[in-house]
């Protein structure tokens, strides 16, 4: 049979679909198994929910011929155990030990990779392999899940230096992975057990949706599942941005669905920044909202009215905002089915002052339709008298409409030019909008894929950026996570690094940012390497592991 996975006889779907997955990542068959040289901590939940449950094991398979591997979520190998010191040093003559990296993207197809990228448990039997160095092994995988979140905590491996693996992997490796998922369940953090706890004291509501929301929890009844959507998630943990622990909120919200709802937003004490979510759908014609309590519209909103006023005047409009926030786009909105002409000034550097100047005579004397002046901050001065005498004149001849930055970054040159234009538009930056980035990016996803969709935690870490390129930026992050995509899901994996802030790091006062970007520095500086973060930053390694938890680094 031939090295070459490529050449050999066919072989059950899921381990072909394996073997392409790992050959576009680069692997070939004759690849060594990476190793993470970096100490790894001996304290995490994964490993203290584990050691009793391996201690057991080890008894279980001694002198079978067998091992177990545990791998964490990122696929390296955390823990082992062997039936007799034979098969470890087997086993380690192919490299697997501790820090043993067994992501596909890593060593191809394997039960330990192999699984977690299915997300199920796997057979691979030996030269269902990848790897040459591991054909003679056959192998189970079963992942670990938290009980509460569901998330892979983990992974399960049983392997044998064998052709085929036992039919009693399964059963014996589902009883292991139960007995970690149990202990992980007890070992919760007490803040996350709070809020399960608040959860289940009033989820039974059956026309009520009730959610629990924390940094790494997600809980919904049956009336939430089919009342919210990912940018409702969004929307709620706003609400309880400035609240203190133990105190509530009760406002009126319109869901992203379009209905009105009831909210009483409760945050829980001692549930790290989480909080409960009691929605109450309201009927419009039953309880009609007075204009004096109506909730104040979003930038979005208030925006789209803006527009749609500016289109219906004749008179001259102003748009200003940030690079990258919509400028033109709004302007075509103002323009709508019109007939128009546009002109940026980016094109006075091209084509010359006087032809540039020469296209908006042409274009002024029409006498009708719309002239459209991107950019105008970077009109020379020269130029500014003759489109304030087009401002003015705007009722005889063509709307004009003026496309700027934003007003606070204008010389007085060109405020004076805009302060001309009876309507004026302004477009909110896009780090002012956070409860509608969810739905702005979905949008944005269906544009690309009409089958994409963002994940709440996705959007959470999208609605936590700072976003100085706008619109734009959020674009190009999302043309990003497409192509890195494993499914039809856009993950918080999927987004690129600078992008999976979590809300709680955007929740850190400006002392514990700097800490955690110092953190972020020494690692980055040693190759992430903790060892030698730790000594840069003049602390122990202990202390070092518990401010990256407390500071949400994952690097």
């Amino acid at each position: 049979m031939s090295a070459n996975p490529g050449e050999r006889e066919p072989v059950r779907p899921e381990i072909a679909l394996s073997w392409m997955r790992s050959r576009l990542s680069g692997l070939d068959p004759s690849s060594a198994i990476a190793v993470d040289t970096e100490e790894q901590d001996g304290e995490s939940r994964l490993l203290r929910a584990a050691a009793p449950v391996l201690d057991e094991v080890s008894q279980q398979i001694a002198g079978t011929g067998f091992c177990v591997l545990l791998a964490d979520r990122e696929c390296r190998v955390v823990a082992s155990v062997y039936s007799d010191s034979r098969v470890e040093r087997t086993i380690e003559r192919l490299g697997v030990v501790n820090g043993s990296r067994f992501g596909e993207e890593h060593a191809g197809t394997n039960a330990l990779g192999t699984p977690l990228e299915v997300g199920r448990s796997v057979v691979i039997h030996g030269d269902e392999h990848f790897l040459d160095s591991l054909k003679g092994l056959s192998c189970y995988g079963q992942p670990i899940l938290h009980p509460v979140t569901r998330r892979v905590e983990g992974i399960l491996d049983m392997t044998g230096v064998v052709s085929q693996a036992n039919p009693l992997f399964a059963p014996f490796l589902a009883r292991a992975a139960a007995d970690i998922e149990k202990r992980l369940l007890e070992g919760s953090k007490a803040s996350e057990q709070r809020l399960v706890d608040a959860f289940q004291r009033v989820s039974h509501q059956r026309h009520i949706a009730v959610a629990a929301i924390g940094d790494d929890i997600l809980l919904s009844n049956r009336t939430a599942l089919d009342l919210l959507d990912t940018a409702d998630h969004v929307s709620l943990r706003s609400l309880i941005a400035d609240l203190n622990p133990d105190q509530s909120r009760l406002v009126t919200v319109e869901l992203a669905s379009g209905a009105l709802a009831r909210v009483q937003a409760d945050r829980i004490s001692g549930a790290d920044g989480g909080a409960l979510f009691l929605v109450e759908p309201l009927q419009r014609e039953r309880a009609p909202i007075r204009r004096t309590h109506e909730r104040a519209p979003s930038p979005g909103e208030r925006l789209r009215r803006d527009l749609m006023r500016a289109r219906a005047t004749s008179a001259a409009v102003a748009i200003s905002g940030e690079a990258g926030s919509g400028r033109t786009s709004a302007a075509s909105d103002v323009v709508g089915s019109v007939d128009a002409s546009w002109l940026d000034a980016t094109r006075i550097a091209f084509d010359g002052r006087e032809q540039w100047v020469t296209d908006l005579v042409r274009a002024a004397r029409k006498r009708s339709g719309v002239v459209v002046i991107e950019q105008v901050q970077l009109l020379p001065d020269s130029v500014l008298p003759l489109v304030a005498d087009l401002i003015d004149a705007s009722a005889e001849g063509p709307k004009i409409v003026l496309t700027s930055g934003a007003a606070v970054d204008l010389p007085s040159t060109i405020a004076a030019l805009l302060s001309r234009c009876a309507s004026r538009v302004v477009i909110t930056p896009l780090r002012e909008r956070q409860a509608e980035i969810a739905e702005l990016a979905q949008v944005m996803l269906e544009g690309i894929s009409p089958e994409l969709r963002l994940t709440a935690s996705a959007a959470e870490a999208l609605a936590a950026a700072n976003w100085p390129g706008n619109l734009a930026e959020l674009r190009v992050v999302l043309n990003r996570a497409s192509d890195e995509r494993s499914s039809n899901r856009i993950d918080v994996a999927d987004l690129p690094e600078d992008y999976r802030t979590t809300t709680k790091v955007s929740r850190l006062a400006g002392r514990e940012k700097a800490e955690r970007q110092a953190i972020i520095g020494a690692l980055k500086d040693c190759g992430g390497n903790k060892v030698h973060a730790s000594a840069q930053l003049g602390i122990s390694r202990s202390t070092l592991y518990t401010r990256m938890r407390a500071l949400d680094i994952t690097v």
